[in-house]
């Protein structure tokens, strides 16, 4: 589009930096979502993959006649940033990798009647309290709890049982 005055040019760079923003705060969600899968700080900063981020994108670049070296050092910054951001998010899931905060809430562990249902069909269980079993698992001196990312990890007599670390919820069991 060509444009007929610096007010207009001004106004059309307002608009696409307005959608920038809005995007990298959208790219900024997911980021921050994708700390609660990895299961290390490598994982978080995983060089591969920002490597191939920066090729794609300086492909792109070309692609659309934008110079590959300027939006290889903006999405290295941008990379950095949000690496900085999803460390932040994914050391706040991991903080607390005790096991005795499990179980000092085991009173807060619960689950949804879908939770229930699933984890009756993968234990193979007749008890009608699932919830009362997974905690009587947990509790066992045989079980070993660990946290990953946001989950807490219980192994216990070839069962293993998932319980969300923040809200306390059995999010599956299963055998091994």
């Amino acid at each position: 589009m060509q444009c007929n005055s610096l007010d207009e040019v001004r106004a059309n760079i307002d608009r696409i930096d307005n959608e920038i923003i809005k995007l990298i705060a959208e790219r900024g969600t997911y980021v921050s979502q994708a700390s609660a899968f990895k299961k290390n700080e490598e994982g978080v900063k995983d060089k591969s993959r920002v490597e191939k981020v920066i090729q794609k994108v300086r492909d792109k670049a070309t692609t659309y006649g934008a110079d590959p070296d300027m939006v290889e050092r903006l999405y290295r910054d941008m990379i950095a940033s949000f690496i900085k951001l999803e460390m932040r998010d994914f050391l706040s899931n991991t903080a607390d990798v005790n096991p005795e905060t499990l179980l000092k809430n085991l009173d807060k562990i619960h689950t949804t009647p879908m939770g229930a249902d699933r984890i009756k069909l993968n234990l193979k269980l007749s008890e009608t309290d699932v919830v009362d079993y997974c905690k009587r698992l947990i509790s066992s001196p045989d079980c070993k709890i660990n946290r990953q990312g946001k989950n807490w990890y219980c192994d216990i007599d070839g069962a293993i049982i998932t319980v969300n670390a923040k809200s306390y919820t059995i999010i599956t069991a299963h055998r091994k």
